[in-house]
This record gives C-alpha cells, structure tokens and sequence, in this order.
C-alpha cells in the first residue's frame, strides 16, 4: 500500500485508487503520515480534525474514526500491523518507499551528497527527480490549519532543493532552461529573495537584461509595500553587478 501527500492525500494498491469516506478519517490518516516515526497522540489528532473548539466527545470520535480507518485499509489490502494502538495515541507503521514524502527527502539527500563530491549531472538527475514527484501544496485538500503546520518543513524543503537544484544548472550554464521554472517559482513565492535573484541572473545570462531588471524593482516594491523591507545585501550586490555588465557590454 502506497501512501502520496506532495498533493492531494492519495492512497494506491497495485495501482489502485483506495477511496476513504468521511472528511476526519482523511485528516487523522493525513496527521499520521506526517508524523515522526508514524506516531500521533490522540489529542494532536484532535487538532488535525477540528483545529480549535473541539466537540466534548473529540476523543472518542477520533478512537472510532481511527477503527474506522483501520477496517479500511486493511480491506483494501493492508497488514493489520499498519496502524496500530498505542497507550498515549496511535502508530501508523509506513515502510519509507511508500511514502512520496520519504522518498522525496531521500532523493534530495542524494542530491546533495553527489553535489558535494563534485558529481553535478548526477545532483541535478536526483534534483529533478525529486522536485518531480509534486503534484501541488502538500495535503492540500485537507482543510486543517494543524495538518498544514506540520507539513510547512516539506514545503521548506521543496523551495530549498528547488534553489539548490537552480544553482547547478545555472553553474552549469543551462540558463535559458530554467527561467519558465524561476518565473513560475517567483511567482508563487514573491518575497523569496534567493529564487528571485536567481531568475534576475538567468533572464540576464539569456540576454534579457530589461526582464532582469524588472525582476528586481519588482521584487523592491513587492517587500516595500508587504514587508516595509528593503532586499539583502546579496540581491542588491547582484543588482549592482548586472547593471555594471550591461553598462560595459555597451561601451
């Protein structure tokens, strides 16, 4: 049985699609995939479910989603072992190669090992593999601020692989390749200032010095009006730096 979160919850047997009923039932299996080690208190999995004012009876609603649960997935073909009781809440036994979230973190520890060794085809293989396996905000169709925060160190993740992975191809000179990708990225997260100052130096490597510069006074205007900030020392010594090339590619 196969468990993916980078995206709406899913659940596959062989290949199969598993239907879970019931809107708690997915958020309590949501908090266990994301626990550490699988395991989860019964009161963070009242969390998970109603985020604040819980029902007097929560606890108990949570013990019978929980059998609920259970009888479900073992039917569609998981060991009873798989989600077991524990004396302060609930283990969800999830071998690491069933999980995208693991197998994601996996492929970017590799990454970065081959990074590190000098290996850069082999880092950005491991890189696109990795970024690849997201299909959008994690668990996002669970309505869960609870299930949302214990997920924010996976979306921290994916934006730092996506930088690092940026990094090589831009060392690699691969440029115009990733400025669709950067565009996107930048989009998405505005106030990101290292994804944006990469995109300022790949639109810039591509011969769009124009694009790259508005890049950046977008993005001072962007932490102007949202932050009251001014960017990094780094963003404005690459802004600098573009100016000063496309003043002497000029003369």
């Amino acid at each position: 049985m196969e468990f993916a979160i980078l995206g709406p919850l899913e659940i596959t047997v062989a290949g199969r699609r598993v239907d879970l009923t019931g809107d708690r039932q997915r958020k309590i299996l949501g908090a266990l995939l994301l626990a550490v080690e699988g395991r989860s208190s019964i009161d963070r999995l009242v969390a998970a479910v109603w985020d604040v004012y819980p029902p007097s009876t929560a606890r108990k609603q949570v013990q019978n989603c929980v059998a609920a649960l259970r009888g479900r997935l073992v039917r569609a073909g998981a060991p009873d072992t798989l989600l077991e009781t524990r004396p302060s809440g609930y283990q969800l036994n999830v071998r690491p190669e069933d999980l995208d979230a693991r197998v994601f973190v996996g492929r970017v520890s590799a990454a970065r090992e081959s990074a590190a060794a000098g290996r850069f085809e082999e880092a950005t293989a491991h890189y696109r593999s990795a970024l690849g396996m997201w299909r959008g905000p994690v668990l996002d169709d669970l309505d869960s601020q609870a299930v949302a925060a214990s997920a924010a160190w996976l979306t921290e993740l994916q934006l730092t692989a996506s930088e690092e992975f940026f990094d090589l191809e831009l060392e690699c000179g691969r440029h115009e390749r990733i400025v669709g990708d950067l565009i996107k990225m930048c989009a998405e997260f505005p106030a990101r200032e290292r994804i944006q100052g990469q995109l300022m130096l790949a639109l810039h490597r591509s011969g769009r010095q124009v694009d790259a510069i508005l890049v950046y006074r977008q993005l001072c205007r962007h932490l102007a009006e949202e932050l009251g900030v001014v960017p990094s020392a780094d963003i404005l010594r690459l802004h600098d730096q573009l100016i000063g090339c496309s003043a002497a590619s000029r003369r």
